[in-house]
């Protein structure tokens, strides 16, 4: 069973947690009332709440006689990416793109590194980029779906000149890349002037995507562009 089917086994109790209000503050939970929420026993709930606690989803913060639970980074992560995953099963209007990661040619590094681009990015997305930007190279059958995106709404960004050189438009798209069973938002970048050609997209997010999901080139990934 690999690392993400197991913590999968505990999304009822995560889920419950975060819907009474756990996800960022300790709070007191009635365990019986949790229990009869996620359909197990006592002793089953206790079992779970003191496993989930050493898979380090959850702390339990003892005061007195009573108990308060928060999610961790960890648990809370499960949850964005249950949601990332139903997400992609209902909404029919998503564009999933496959393909492995490969090196770039450093022009996302330059839209990075432009202070005028990096406004417009966090503005639109809510984030500061992280000053680089993780390529991908699509599998074949994927190129002519990527070409659908010149037909869908994306966030704009205009080109501008600064000191009398000319900077390209950009049109960005939410998204979130999944890899070695982990999975992280970001963004697709479809840049009006670029090097690469339409087989290669670029992603950027508010991490660098290659640490966080331990990723080299040549690994595969799947991108679920929200439209």
């Amino acid at each position: 069973m690999s690392n993400m089917k197991k913590e999968y086994a505990y999304l009822p109790l995560l889920v419950e947690l975060g819907k009474r209000g756990c996800i960022y503050t300790p709070l007191r939970v009635s365990r019986s009332e949790l229990a009869k929420s996620i359909g197990v026993s006592g002793w089953k709930l206790k079992r779970m709440l003191r496993e989930a606690e050493a898979e380090g989803l959850l702390v339990a913060i003892r005061v007195g006689n009573s108990v308060r639970y928060r999610l961790t980074d960890a648990g809370r992560r499960i949850l964005e990416d249950f949601y990332r995953d139903l997400r992609g099963i209902f909404d029919e209007r998503n564009l999933r793109l496959k393909g492995v990661v490969t090196s770039g040619l450093g022009e996302g590094a330059v839209y990075m590194s432009i202070p005028q681009y990096r406004a417009r990015f966090a503005e639109l997305l809510g984030y500061e980029p992280f000053a680089g930007t993780l390529n991908v190279k699509l599998y074949d059958e994927y190129v002519p779906v990527r070409r659908t995106l010149r037909d869908a709404a994306g966030y704009r960004i205009e080109g501008f000149s600064v000191n009398g050189r000319v900077y390209g438009g950009v049109t960005v798209y939410k998204a979130s890349i999944r890899g070695h069973d982990r999975s992280a938002e970001c963004a697709l970048l479809e840049l009006d002037v670029t090097k690469h050609g339409p087989e290669v997209v670029e992603l950027i997010a508010p991490v660098k995507l290659r640490d966080v999901l331990k990723l080299k080139d040549g690994d595969p990934v799947e991108i679920l562009v929200y439209l």
